[in-house]
C-alpha cells in the first residue's frame, strides 16, 4: 500500500458520515500479489491436510504399537509397517529401544513436523518474512539430510524387486522428497519478496474467522452456515466427507500409493536372501494393484469437489433463519440484479493450485463475497423480483420482497448493518441505494465495487460519473475529486479513499478487495 497525500483534511463529525472537505489518497495494488496468493492459498490447503495428516497418523502409529489397534488409519498402515521393521531390526541388532520406545520416538519426530507445519502456517498468515526465509531453508536441509537414504532405497528397489514397482516407488520417493518440498519452499520464499502484503494478510486474517469452531471450519473448507435446518447440516456433512476424502486421494497420489513407505519395509526386511523371493512377489502384487487404486484416488479427488459443489447448493437459509434477533449483526450486499448472471474470469492458477482447488471455477461474485464473509458475519441481500424464491446455498442470505416495500427494508437494513458491499452500475435502483447510504450517513462503512461487467472506458467513466458527483454533492469527497487509478472498487477510511487496484479482474480479485475492507 502506499499513500498520495493530496493535501487534504477530514473533517470528522459525531454519529454520521463524515463530509470530507479533503482527504489522502491510498491505492492498494494487489495485481503482481494474486499469483503469489494463489501459491500460498494451495501451500495453505497442503498444510491442512498435512495437519490433519499427520494428527491421523500419529494417532494410529501410537495405537498400534501401545494397543495392537490396526488400520485405524489406512494412509499410516504402510508407515506402521515400516517403522515395525526398522524396530524388529533395531532389536536385531541389539538397540535398547522396543517398539514401544520406537513408537514414542517416531511419534515425537510426527509432533515435531506438526509443530513446523503450524509455526509456516502463522508465518504466511501474518507474512512474517524472517520466519518463512527460516522455514524454507529447514525444510531444503532437511530434504539434503534425508535424500541419500531414499536413494538407497530405490536403488535397491531396481537392483532386487518388481521393476514396476521400483519405478512407482522412485515417483513417489521423488514427489514427498523432492517435488513437494521443493514446491513448498519456493512458495514460502516468493512469499517473502511480494512487495503487497494487504491481500495475504487480509484473505487469511483469523479476525475474519471468529470462535474456535469458525476458524476449524474455515481451515478444512467447511461450511460456516448456522446449522439450524436439516438441508445445512446435510451440507455440512457432504462438505466434510469431501474434505477427509480430498485429503486422503490427495495424499494418495502425492506418495504413489505410499510406495515410499512399502519400500522402506522392504530394503529392511529383505536384505536377507532367503526372504527375497518372497518381496519379489509381494512387490510385484503391488505393482498390479496401485495403479488402478491411483485412478480411484483421481476420482476421489472429482468426487470430493463434486460433494462439495452439492453442499453448496443445499446450504441456503433465509435472512429470517439467521437474523433472529434486533441486533444480530450483518453485512448488507447491494447490487443491480442483472450482476447475479456475471461469471468472473478465472484466475490464472499455477498447477499445484488446479490440483488443490477444492471450490470450483467459475463463479459469481455473490459466492466469492460469501465465503469470505461466511462465518464473520451474515451476508444478506433482497432477493430478485420475479425469480425463484429458493434460498440458494454458497450465496446471501435472501429476503424475498413486494414493489412496494423493499426500499423502506433496504433503507433500514442500511441503517442497522456492520459493513455495507455495493456493486456499482448506472442502473435506477444503485441510483436509489446510492442516495440511500448517504442519506443514512453509512458510507464510511461500505465498499464501492465495480461491476464486473464494465470492462470498456467509456463504461468506466459512466459508473464513476454516477457515484463521484454523489458523494460531492453530499460533501464526502472534494470537489475535482476523481478515481485516478481505476480500481475495483474503494472505500474511505479515516482520512483516506483507500482505492483498491487489481488488473486481473478475476474472482479472487473481488475476494481480495473484499477481505482487505472487512479486515480494514
Amino acid at each position: 500500500m502506499h499513500n498520495v497525500p493530496s493535501g487534504w483534511v477530514a473533517n470528522v463529525r459525531q454519529g454520521a458520515a463524515a463530509p470530507l472537505n479533503a482527504m489522502d489518497r491510498q491505492v492498494v495494488d494487489q495485481t503482481a500479489s494474486e499469483l503469489e496468493l494463489h501459491r500460498v492459498l494451495w501451500l495453505i490447503k497442503f498444510l491442512r491436510a498435512m495437519v490433519l495428516h499427520v494428527l491421523l497418523a500419529v494417532t494410529a502409529i501410537l495405537l498400534f504399537f501401545l494397543a495392537g489397534i490396526h488400520d485405524l488409519y489406512p494412509l499410516a498402515t504402510d508407515m506402521i509397517q515400516a517403522m515395525r521393521a526398522q524396530a524388529i531390526q533395531n532389536r536385531l541388532d541389539g538397540a535398547v529401544i522396543g517398539s514401544s520406545g520406537f513408537a514414542i520416538i517416531a511419534s515425537l519426530l510426527f509432533l515435531a513436523m506438526l509443530a513446523l507445519l503450524v509455526w509456516a502456517y502463522v508465518s504466511i498468515t501474518n507474512v512474517r518474512r524472517n520466519a518463512l526465509r527460516f522455514q524454507a531453508i529447514l525444510i531444503l536441509a532437511i530434504c539434503a539430510w534425508g535424500g541419500p537414504a531414499k536413494w538407497d532405497e530405490v536403488r535397491f528397489a531396481f537392483e532386487n524387486l518388481d521393476f514396476l514397482f521400483a519405478v512407482l516407488a522412485a515417483f513417489g520417493g521423488a514427489m514427498t522428497a523432492l517435488v513437494v518440498p521443493l514446491s513448498v519452499v519456493y512458495a514460502l520464499w516468493r512469499v517473502t519478496r511480494s512487495p503487497e502484503r494487504s491481500s495475504f494478510i487480509a484473505t487469511l486474517d483469523p479476525r475474519l474467522a471468529p470462535g474456535f469452531w469458525t476458524y476449524l471450519n474455515k481451515l478444512l473448507d467447511l461450511p460456516r452456515t448456522p446449522l439450524r435446518r436439516l438441508p445445512t447440516a446435510t451440507a455440512y456433512a457432504l462438505a466434510l466427507a469431501g474434505a477427509f476424502l480430498l485429503i486422503g486421494s490427495m495424499m494418495y497420489l502425492i506418495t504413489a500409493g505410499s510406495t515410499s513407505n512399502k519400500l522402506a519395509a522392504l530394503a529392511i526386511a529383505c536384505k536377507h536372501p532367503e526372504v527375497l523371493a518372497d518381496c519379489v512377489t509381494l512387490s510385484s502384487r503391488w505393482a498390479r494393484g496401485i495403479p488402478f487404486a491411483l485412478l480411484l484416488a483421481v476420482a476421489g479427488v472429482a468426487v470430493s469437489g463434486l460433494l462439495q459443489s452439492t453442499a453448496k447448493r443445499l446450504g441456503g437459509l433465509g435472512v429470517s433463519d439467521v437474523l433472529r434477533r434486533p441486533d444480530d449483526p450483518f453485512l448488507l450486499y447491494l447490487r443491480p440484479f442483472d450482476t447475479d448472471d456475471v461469471i468472473l474470469p478465472r484466475p490464472r492458477l499455477p498447477l499445484l493450485s488446479r490440483f488443490m482447488s477444492f471450490r470450483p471455477f467459475p463463479v459469481r461474485i455473490e459466492e466469492e463475497l460469501f465465503d469470505v464473509a461466511d462465518g464473520y458475519r451474515p451476508l444478506i441481500a433482497v432477493g430478485k423480483p420475479g425469480g425463484s424464491k429458493e434460498m440458494p446455498g454458497g450465496m446471501a442470505y435472501r429476503a424475498y420482497l413486494d414493489d412496494s416495500e423493499w426500499q423502506g427494508y433496504v433503507a433500514e437494513k442500511i441503517r442497522r448493518a456492520d459493513r455495507i458491499v455495493i456493486v456499482l452500475k448506472d442502473s435506477d435502483g444503485v441510483r436509489w441505494e446510492l442516495a440511500a447510504i448517504i442519506r443514512e450517513g453509512a458510507t464510511s462503512k461500505t465498499l464501492f465495487l465495480l461491476d464486473p461487467g464494465v470492462k470498456s472506458e467509456d463504461e468506466w467513466q459512466t459508473v464513476a460519473n454516477l457515484v463521484v458527483p454523489m458523494l460531492q454533492s453530499a460533501g464526502m469527497v472534494p470537489p475535482g475529486f476523481a478515481l485516478q487509478s481505476h480500481p475495483i472498487g474503494f472505500f474511505v477510511r479515516n482520512e483516506s479513499v483507500v482505492e483498491i487496484v487489481n488488473d486481473n479482474r478475476t474472482a479472487t480479485s473481488y475476494r481480495t478487495a473484499f477481505s482487505h475492507f472487512l479486515a480494514a
